[in-house]
């Protein structure tokens, strides 16, 4: 048997919530935390000379895919808004007035 299942605009704004106060914060931090992830010398050994370069080239890739991933929730929260918005006049338009 098919579980019914509904959109709201308070399941929308909920999303938005989430997104805004748990998933936004988790991706600042995580930036902040790569510098946490230095190796200093000798930390490679020999072929540290060789490797620091290369490892401080992905410690840059991760900090940009990082502001991407940043960006897009951002535009997600904007989008979710006008959903939401959209949504709630739906629910509203559909609902049965009596006179």
């Amino acid at each position: 048997m098919a579980q019914d299942i509904h959109v709201t605009s308070t399941a929308i704004a909920s999303i938005q919530r989430n997104l805004t106060e748990k998933v936004l914060p988790a991706l600042r931090r995580l930036k902040q935390e790569i510098g946490s992830t230095d190796v200093g010398f000798p930390g490679f050994g020999t072929l540290g000379l060789v490797m620091i370069g290369q490892y401080s080239h992905t410690q840059d890739d991760v900090r940009r895919y990082i502001d991407e991933a940043i960006d897009t929730v951002l535009e997600w929260i904007k989008a979710l808004e006008t959903i939401k918005t959209n949504w709630l006049k739906a629910e509203l338009n559909s609902t049965v007035v009596y006179r």
